[in-house]
């Protein structure tokens, strides 16, 4: 087929601006690069966060890790930064063009994009197609066998046969998301294992972790060191300034349980969870008395849980957490929407 020297490109140049490139390069492939032509495209609730946040987005940061920096340099669709982005990664390609080196691809094959490169760090989570990597929001886009090949050899390109739609396969991302979100089994105890953080804003002795650690299991370790868990009815859960909170490891804790009703606090502590990480917010009577601003796409791609109660105790938080993502009969569901 003939292959075009410039292309049509929905490009991403800054916070909430886009711009259509009616003459974008379509590269060459070089060594070890495969062309593909763009067959469908699906628009995601990432790339509207993509869209507002721009280099602040976690995923449009460059490369930290799992690539060296001589071979991000080869690579023309490698956008970290300031550079423009080419946003969309539900996509199905067919592969027109391969260079030199590439191996386990070729041309005519027809595939689905599998997005994340978790072995490509960045700053503060990884790489992945239509965000540091151009996607498919253009007619043609260019991938590397050294970006889409996990360490085990496994090919972010999965195979599409000819016997579906474009759109049908396209929607298999997101639609396996829904299924997960449903299947997923949820953490309803405390993680014998881990590390479990105590934070008191109101006074709270070490007798209310009693019917918690009977009930739902207790951690291999507590922060801070000084409560006694051999002895809760005399152990004290000191306070813990919010100088020590920030200077505590992110992602450290495997259950965080915060006694007290302060937003700030909240917001600090979010960063500390863990992947799987379970934050149970104890108000003691108290009120948030704002809305508490925290990142929520980790709620999701972290499986993180943030439960609560109104009282002073920790344990009636637990018992609302689900077996599983389904809905359960009497359940109450909030459907947002977003359109204007």
């Amino acid at each position: 087929m003939d292959i075009p020297v410039s292309q049509r490109a929905v490009q991403l140049v800054g916070p909430d601006q886009l711009v259509l490139n009616t003459a974008k390069d379509v590269f060459e492939p070089g060594p070890h690069q495969i062309l593909a032509k763009v067959e469908v495209v699906g628009l995601c609730f990432s790339d509207l966060k993509l869209l507002k946040q721009f280099t602040g987005h976690v995923r449009k940061g460059p490369v930290v890790e799992g690539l060296d920096p001589k071979v991000l340099d080869e690579i023309p669709s490698y956008v970290p930064n300031e550079a423009p982005t080419v946003p969309g990664h539900e996509t199905v390609v067919r592969l027109v063009k391969v260079g030199p080196g590439v191996e386990a691809h070729k041309p005519g094959e027809r595939y689905l994009v599998q997005t994340d490169y978790r072995w490509l760090h960045t700053a503060s989570s990884n790489a992945a197609f239509g965000y540091n990597f151009e996607g498919a929001l253009q007619e043609y886009v260019l991938m590397d066998e050294r970006v889409i090949t996990a360490p085990d050899g496994e090919s972010m390109l999965i195979p599409a046969g000819e016997e579906f739609s474009g759109s049908a396969i396209a929607l298999a991302e997101p639609w396996a998301c829904v299924e997960d979100a449903y299947v997923s089994t949820e953490r309803t105890r405390i993680k014998t294992d881990g590390k479990m953080l105590l934070v008191n804003d109101a006074e709270v002795g070490g007798d209310v972790l009693i019917n918690l650690f009977a009930q739902y299991g207790e951690p291999d370790s507590v922060y801070p060191e000084s409560v006694d868990t051999g002895n809760l009815f005399e152990a004290t859960i000191p306070k813990i300034e919010r100088d020590e909170i920030a200077g505590l490891p992110d992602e450290g804790f495997d259950d965080i349980i915060y006694f007290g009703s302060d937003p700030d606090v909240v917001e600090a502590l979010f960063a500390k969870l863990a992947a799987r990480g379970l934050l149970n917010i104890v108000l003691c009577g108290g009120r948030l008395g704002r809305d508490v601003t925290l990142p929520v796409g980790r709620t999701h791609y972290g499986g993180i849980r943030i439960v609560g109660t109104t009282g002073s105790e920790p344990a009636e938080s637990m018992q609302h957490i689900p077996a599983t993502g389904e809905i359960r009969r009497d359940d109450r569901v909030n459907v947002i929407d977003m359109r204007q």
